[in-house]
């Protein structure tokens, strides 16, 4: 029991209300701007944004969450701490952060993509931007290979469109047809960007 525990296998692919002025129309464009702005700001306070205040790196805080609340993986929690703090204190990464975490069931896989959340997204696993698929439920069917394919890169460049930051966990990555992973291999490489889009800040974390 004590050997499954520490049985966790880590892969880390890594370079490591507008206001109008109706009596004085010259200032008009001033105040709508003034107003716009103000609503914008309200609007990004009281709803997930992609922005610094929503999305923010704690090295500290992944650091603690490793050593108190995750047992037996000491290795890989020092690891994976050292993957990704060195991502996100990167400004110009060369390629995305990959993440590839094997083990058995309670070895800790799901657990660690949480804690990597909960310290880069303020909403956690709840953020729009933390996109998880479980290869059993999200594509069941070996014979919309095609289909799947083609709404897996389409859901993957919207949202690294949408959000540069964007962490996308791929559950049970053993039972997901090859054809799926080759799909989504470009998206991992050094490119600079693919079809007008760069994905070199988005994350993503494989579980089998």
């Amino acid at each position: 029991m004590k050997a499954a525990r520490i049985y966790l296998l880590l892969h880390v692919l890594l370079t490591t209300g507008l206001l109008v002025n109706t009596f004085d129309p010259f200032t008009t464009t001033v105040v709508i701007g003034i107003g716009a702005t103000l609503g914008r700001t309200i609007y990004n306070y009281l709803h997930e944004s992609c922005s610094s205040k929503w999305i923010a790196f704690n090295a500290t805080g992944l650091k603690v969450d490793m050593e108190n609340k995750l047992f037996g993986q000491h290795i890989a929690s020092r690891i994976i701490l050292k993957a990704v703090s060195g991502f996100m204190s990167n400004g110009n990464p060369k390629k995305p952060l990959v993440l590839s975490l094997h083990g058995w069931t309670g070895t800790g896989k799901n657990f660690v993509s949480q804690l990597i959340a909960e310290n880069i997204y303020k909403e956690g696993m709840n953020s729009s931007y933390v996109h998880v698929f479980t290869s059993t439920l999200h594509f069941p069917h070996p014979s919309q290979n095609l289909e799947y394919k083609s709404q897996l890169q389409q859901w993957i460049k919207g949202n690294v469109s949408n959000c540069e930051r964007s962490m996308f966990i791929f559950d049970e990555m053993d039972k997901m047809n090859p054809g799926l992973i080759d799909s989504i291999k470009p998206y991992l490489d050094y490119y600079d960007k693919l079809d007008g889009v760069s994905y070199r800040r988005a994350i993503f974390i494989f579980l089998r």
